[in-house]
């Protein structure tokens, strides 16, 4: 007797797992960071700050995170730009001098320049020269704290940012903190310090918007460190919570964020917009939560 076999054809199924955020339509095009130095989360409510009330109606935000404890400039911007706290990067002064020469680790600006993106940083305190390692970033300039540091600041990088378009940029103005050390945190002249950077602020997203690239940025605003008195510090009040928003391509709108945030949070989560993976065995994480799913 013969059988008859009947052969059906194999047929195999591919599973292809894309990550999160990877793919072009996904990721940001540009990255923005701006940090104002001092600046109080309960500062925004008690001052005429239109455009901060705008840009947070707009992204994701907490006025509760945190930043380390040293809650000191230097300090701060080196755990946001390596994700590190103060005990692995090492860098716990808040005064800078040549021979202290440049952060060892990993930043966002060499994680940048490694994937060949356009950086610049922009300061309103020389001292965070400390963070801009030699060949990172292809623009780097300094007010070194002078009066008129956030007019300054603002204009040059609407300027360099029209010409070079930059991907990945870190502006950091340093009002209201040196109001704050003159006159006293939440002094009138402190909230109408913020005041003035917030105006900066307007001026700066309608560059953005006329340069045609802000619905592909994604953008960062934060404080270092808060402040009571005239000063500010592990052991004085209001300096560890600061606000933390994040806006612009793929980013939740008009949402509290739930998850605590920390400042080296922000150069995970940077990356991770920008489709670059973060460096290995960090302290920060991606803040997953303010992306749309």
């Amino acid at each position: 007797m013969k059988i008859t076999r009947i052969r059906f054809p194999i047929i195999f199924i591919l599973f292809i797992v894309i990550p999160a955020y990877s793919c072009s339509d996904n990721k940001a095009e540009y990255a923005l960071i701006i940090t104002i130095d001092g600046l109080r989360p309960d500062a925004i409510d008690k001052t005429d700050a239109p455009n901060l009330d705008s840009l947070i109606n707009k992204g994701s935000y907490t006025p509760s995170a945190k930043t380390v404890e040293i809650a000191k400039t230097l300090p701060t911007h080196t755990s946001l730009v390596t994700g590190l706290t103060p005990k692995r990067h090492g860098m716990t002064k808040n005064k800078y001098s040549k021979t202290l020469g440049h952060t060892e680790f990993e930043t966002i600006f060499t994680v940048a320049k490694k994937n060949g993106l356009g950086t610049a940083l922009f300061v309103g305190k020389d001292k965070l020269s400390y963070i801009n390692v030699p060949g990172t970033t292809d623009h780097y300039e300094s007010t070194d704290e002078s009066d008129d540091s956030v007019q300054k600041l603002t204009q040059s990088y609407i300027t360099y940012m029209r010409e070079h378009k930059p991907i990945l940029t870190l502006v950091h103005f340093p009002y209201p903190d040196l109001t704050g050390h003159r006159k006293g945190w939440m002094s009138d002249e402190y909230l109408e310090s913020v005041e003035s950077v917030d105006k900066a602020l307007g001026t700066i997203v309608e560059s953005l918007k006329d340069a045609g690239i802000f619905q592909s940025i994604f953008i960062v605003i934060t404080s270092d460190h808060g402040g009571e008195g005239i000063n500010h510090g592990a052991h004085i009040p209001h300096s560890i919570d600061i606000p933390w928003l994040a806006l612009g391509k793929n980013v939740k709108k008009d949402y509290l964020i739930k998850e605590q945030v920390y400042i080296y949070d922000t150069a995970p989560t940077v990356l991770q917009a920008l489709g670059l993976k973060p460096p290995a065995d960090i302290d920060g994480r991606v803040i997953k939560e303010i992306f749309v799913k």
